[in-house]
């Protein structure tokens, strides 16, 4: 089947591109002007625009009210590609300043973004305050541009992992390359640490090698963007996005194969190169990188689609300078990350604890016959300062399930935790990383040597959110939530149809998320919040194949006060001859429940052949042949569960029954829960007496229920707490 191509040939990406990008300007420029209550007649402030009023008048804060200046600000400078001149070469000189060239050919030195300090609180100093009107207006539009990032990049991407999954990763940040709204943290400093650049208007940098930005992107498919942003030949700041390539070379279709056992094993790694100089294309380098890859149209309209989605953020912190001035700017910028890092602070105080407290789990097998690899973390406070020490992690693995765990992207992810456990409502930024210090031991699982495999290290990477949660759970494990499915199961079919055409399709399933103090774990939820799934009909629209089923899976979902959330079931039957992958994990290792919640249940896959004769297949498993009418089967894991689970309302209990996620078997099993006939009527006296019953036979609940596995119960002292 063919990839994906405009109905129309004789219409060009870059006009679909424009279109939309012109689509979204007119909305956004009329979202501004409503919130900003704005008449036509109105000018924005240019810089220097807001100072002082009279004496005596405040903005409500104590502090005086600005005042409104009506001169016209200076054209912006273009941004767009077309610029004059050809690309220039990048400087290779080791200690060379970043610079930034002005838009009239000279040079100035702008600000190398600041190196990841870890005694910078000491002598921070906090920014000049602004009136909160003007803070709310410049944080809100900072908001919405990221948003509109990704929006532009839904509507122009053709691969179906990032316009239907949504597997990217969009950021702003200041000129010293701190993350003022965003994802992923920033990793700008790290990127331009490897390679010295001339910054100019129109400029475009693209890598994807983790080994050459000291792991800010973690395995080669993704493709990261950044662009400078100049206002007034002025550094302001970059916009930047990474998302995942369908494939970027390598041996197998998809570029991740589970039996590498070298990253050079996997496809083209791609070094801090201009892509665009000046708005002028590289076009020598992007014909060297679509001549690396099985898909080259694809890779190409989703790069180009990731450029838009970086001019749109451009585009709108040059329209805020613009309006605000960029003192006024960078002072909001300042303001925002100070928020947050006060914020934070008190985060750790009221949530870290001041001992050292460790917790362990396991990655179930490397691919390549080794395993099971186990990831420990340390976690203590020190007044306002959190640390985060993984020593006590297996070395590296001879597999491709190595985590090149970059410092940023580790507090990130620290921060993510924290804030959506104990405050959803923290704006998350930078600001907060120098109250962060992390361990990574060199030469281990979480920070592998070059040059190690990566292409299958989703799965430690989502175990690490078990492990952090567990090490934050010693503290206080009444407000920490159990085990996740702690994976990213992923399914790859390649081939060539009846028609001669190739066909490739990588898809993320999902799994069960765990129960939880406030309530019980999602069923089939992506560890991530914001990707989502691929819609059947257009898997079965755009691949030779049919979903036969895609369902929660009963009863894998740990049992608890709060249960674990179900793992799912996806049937695909397949139309055309070709071959799969697949990438998982917790086939072994169960997701631990926690204070007396049971585990959740396993992953399984299965091959049904056409004739249905059925085979297993390993969670990590390449190069299998599949004929027409072939079934896979695949499941994924569920989530941990929370609390004991005979404090489940038992019409609650009734209720998993009824719709189907929970079997009678288990509710009477696992929650004494007894229902009767096919009304599923509730038996409240033989339910009172089955719960005394259980109660009576129980031992202690643990506080730490890893399953009952012999192997696991060996690994995991925890078990016994």
């Amino acid at each position: 089947m063919a990839e994906l191509t405009p109905p129309n040939r004789n219409v060009s990406l870059d006009d679909l591109l424009a279109a939309n990008k012109a689509r979204f300007d007119r909305i956004f420029e009329t979202r501004m002007r409503e919130s900003a209550r704005l008449d036509s007649e109105r000018l924005p402030p240019a810089n220097g625009d807001l100072e002082p009023g009279p004496a005596g008048g405040t903005n409500g804060g104590g502090e005086t009210a600005p005042r409104l200046h009506r001169e016209s600000p200076p054209p912006a400078p273009t941004a767009e590609p077309g610029g004059a001149g050809r690309p220039a070469l990048p400087s290779r000189r080791p200690d060379a300043a970043v610079t930034a060239r002005r838009p009239s050919g000279d040079v100035a030195a702008a600000p190398r973004p600041a190196p990841r300090a870890e005694t910078r609180s000491a002598a921070r100093t906090p920014a000049a305050p602004l009136d909160p009107v003007t803070l709310d207006l410049i944080e809100n539009a900072l908001r919405n541009a990221r948003h509109e990032m990704d929006a532009v990049l839904f509507r122009s991407a053709m691969s179906p992992v990032i316009r239907e999954q949504h597997d990217e990763f969009p950021m702003i940040t200041d000129p010293q390359g701190r993350m003022i709204v965003g994802q992923f943290g920033s990793y700008v400093p790290e990127m331009l640490a490897e390679q010295a650049f001339e910054l100019e208007p129109g400029d475009v940098i693209l890598q994807s090698d983790p080994y050459k930005c000291g792991g800010a992107i973690s395995h080669i498919n993704d493709w990261m963007v950044l662009i400078p942003i100049f206002f007034q030949g002025e550094l302001v700041g970059f916009s930047s996005m990474f998302g995942h390539m369908m494939d970027v070379g390598g041996p197998v279709p998809g570029s991740m194969p589970t039996a590498a056992t070298s990253i050079f094993g996997e496809g083209i790694r791609i070094p801090p190169v201009k892509i665009y100089s000046r708005g002028e294309p590289n076009e020598a380098a992007l014909a060297i990188l679509m001549n690396n890859t099985r898909t080259p149209e694809m890779n190409y309209s989703d790069l180009m689609a990731i450029v838009a989605g970086s001019r749109t953020g451009e585009k709108r912190v040059i329209e805020i300078c613009e309006r605000f001035g960029t003192e006024i700017y960078r002072r909001a910028c300042e303001a925002l990350l100070d928020r947050t890092h006060r914020a934070m602070r008190t985060l750790i105080v009221k949530n870290l604890p001041a001992e050292p407290q460790s917790f362990e789990d396991y990655i179930d097998d490397d691919g390549v016959g080794n395993g099971p690899f186990r990831m420990k973390l340390t976690v203590w406070r020190e007044g306002e300062h959190a640390y985060f020490d993984w020593t006590g992690t297996d070395p590296q693995a001879p597999g491709p399930i190595n985590f090149y765990l970059h410092e940023g992207m580790f507090k990130m992810f620290i921060g993510v935790y924290m804030i959506m456990v104990f405050d959803p409502q923290i704006l998350f930024n930078d600001g907060f990383y120098d109250l962060i210090h992390v361990t990574l031991p060199k030469g281990s699982l979480v920070h592998p040597d070059f040059p190690a495999a990566l292409g299958c290290r989703t799965h430690a990477l989502a175990r690490q959110f078990d492990v952090l949660g567990g090490a934050l759970s010693r503290h206080a494990p009444e407000m920490a939530t159990a085990a996740g499915y702690g994976s990213s199961p992923h399914f790859l079919y390649s081939g060539t149809d009846r028609d001669g055409q190739p066909f490739q399709l990588m898809e993320i399933l999902y799994g069960g998320i765990p129960g939880r103090p406030i309530g019980d774990g999602m069923d089939g939820h992506s560890w991530w919040p914001l990707f989502e799934n691929i819609p059947s009909e257009y898997l079965e629209s755009y691949y030779p194949m049919i979903i036969e089923g895609y369902a929660s899976l009963p009863d894998t979902g740990g049992a608890g006060r709060h249960r674990g959330g179900n793992g799912v079931e996806k049937v695909y039957r397949l139309l055309e001859p070709g071959e799969i992958s697949i990438h998982d994990d917790r086939h072994r290792s169960q997701p631990w429940g926690i204070l007396g919640g049971r585990p959740g249940g396993v992953s399984e896959k299965w091959l049904i052949r056409a004739d249905g004769r059925r085979t297993p297949l390993e969670s990590k498993v390449d190069n299998v042949q599949v004929a027409p009418g072939d079934r896979i089967v695949f499941r994924t894991a569920g989530g941990g569960g929370w609390g004991d689970p005979l404090e489940r309302d038992p019409a609650r209990v009734r209720a998993d029954v009824a719709r189907k996620l929970m079997t009678a078997q288990a509710a009477e099993r696992d929650y004494g829960v007894v229902l009767a006939g096919d009304a599923l009527k509730l038996d409240e006296a033989a339910t009172e007496a089955r719960r005394e019953s259980i109660r009576r036979s129980r031992g202690p609940l643990p506080t730490y229920d890893f399953g009952e596995p012999e192997w696991t119960r060996r690994m995991l002292p925890e078990a016994a707490d």
